[in-house]
C-alpha cells in the first residue's frame, strides 16, 4: 500500500512539531495557541464545510449508528475504569473523547480505499459525515464542558458551555438552507484545510517518544479500546444487522480508526491530559498505519 498524500501530511506535521520541539525555536507554550486557533477558528471552517448539503439515507443507518453506539459503550468503559483504577477527572476527560471519537476522514478514507478499493470509499464518508462528524460536534463539546476544569460543574454551566462551544455553533449555521457567497466559500475551505497540519504539528510539539509513568497505563488501555476493542464491537453491530460483507468490512475499519486528530486537539486545549491526548492521536495514528490495513486484508 503506497502512502497517500493526506496521510504523509499528517506524518510530516507530526515530525515537524517533535523536531521544533526539539530545536528550542519556538516556546514551550506554542502547543497551546495552535489548539486555539484549531478549535475557534480552523474547526468552526471544517464543520462549515462538512454539514453544507449533508443527506441522510436510511438504508445505511448501520453506518450512521455505529459511532453513537460506540460512544456508549466508551463511556461505560472509561467510567468503570476510571471508578477501578482511580483516574484523574482530566485523565477521564481525555480518554472520553480520544477514544470515541476516530480518525475517520483524513486517515480513514485513504486507508479504507488502499484497503477494501474505491467502492467502498462511499461507505466510509457515510460513517464519517452522519456518524463521526456529528458525534464531534455534539458529544465533543459535553465532554470538553463536564471535565475541563478538573471539577464537576454544574447543570447550568454545562449547558452554557456546550451551547457556546464554536463547532456547534457552526454546526447549527451549517445545516441553515442559505446559499453561500463564493467567496465566503473560498475562505472556509481554506481555513478547514489548515485543521489536520496544524493540530498534527502541536501533537508532535507535546509527543513524548516514551511515556511517563503517569499516563503509561491509560495510554495502553486507551490504544487497546480505541484500536481492537471498538472494531470488534462495530464488527458485532453490522453481523448482526445483517448488511453485506462491505458495509461489515467498513464498519470496522473506521471503528478501528486510530484517535481523531481534532480530539486530540479538543483534549489538549481544555488542558484534559494533554500527554495522554498526544500520545494516543501520535502513538495511535503510528501503529494504525500497520493495524488498518492487516485487519481490512482478513475482512476483505
Amino acid at each position: 500500500m503506497s502512502l497517500s498524500p493526506a496521510i504523509f501530511v499528517v506524518i510530516a506535521m507530526l515530525a515537524l512539531g517533535k523536531l521544533y520541539a526539539w530545536s528550542g525555536l519556538l516556546p514551550a507554550q506554542t502547543p497551546e495557541v495552535v489548539n486555539r486557533l484549531v478549535i475557534w477558528l480552523f474547526l468552526p471552517a471544517l464543520v462549515l464545510q462538512a454539514v453544507h448539503g449533508l443527506r441522510f439515507e436510511s438504508a445505511l443507518l448501520v453506518l450512521v449508528a455505529t459511532p453513537w453506539l460506540l460512544a456508549a459503550l466508551t463511556v461505560a468503559a472509561v467510567l468503570l475504569l476510571g471508578r477501578m483504577l482511580r483516574w484523574r477527572r482530566e485523565v477521564q476527560g481525555c480518554l472520553l473523547l480520544c477514544v470515541a471519537l476516530g480518525n475517520t476522514a483524513f486517515l480513514g478514507y485513504p486507508l479504507v480505499e488502499a484497503t477494501l478499493g474505491h467502492g467502498a470509499l462511499r461507505h466510509a464518508v457515510v460513517y464519517d459525515q452522519l456518524g463521526s462528524f456529528l458525534l464531534l460536534a455534539s458529544f465533543g463539546p459535553v465532554v470538553v464542558a463536564l471535565y475541563a476544569g478538573g471539577e464537576r460543574p454544574g447543570a447550568g454551566l454545562v449547558l452554557r458551555r456546550t451551547l457556546t462551544f464554536p463547532s456547534l455553533a457552526a454546526l447549527l449555521v451549517g445545516l441553515l438552507p442559505w446559499q453561500r457567497p463564493a467567496p465566503f466559500t473560498h475562505l472556509v475551505d481554506t481555513l478547514a484545510a489548515l485543521l489536520v497540519p496544524m493540530a498534527m504539528f502541536a501533537v508532535g510539539f507535546q509527543l513524548r517518544l516514551v511515556p511517563s509513568r503517569a499516563v503509561a497505563l491509560p495510554l495502553a488501555v486507551g490504544l487497546l479500546l480505541k484500536l481492537a476493542l471498538l472494531p470488534a464491537a462495530a464488527w458485532a453491530v453490522a453481523t448482526l444487522a445483517g448488511v453485506d460483507r462491505e458495509i461489515v468490512a467498513v464498519n470496522t475499519l473506521q471503528a478501528a480508526m486510530p484517535a481523531m486528530i481534532t480530539a486530540g486537539a479538543l483534549a489538549i486545549d481544555a488542558k484534559l491530559a494533554p500527554e495522554l491526548a498526544a500520545g494516543l492521536v501520535g502513538y495511535g495514528i503510528l501503529i494504525a498505519l500497520a493495524w488498518v490495513p492487516w485487519l481490512g486484508g482478513v475482512l476483505a
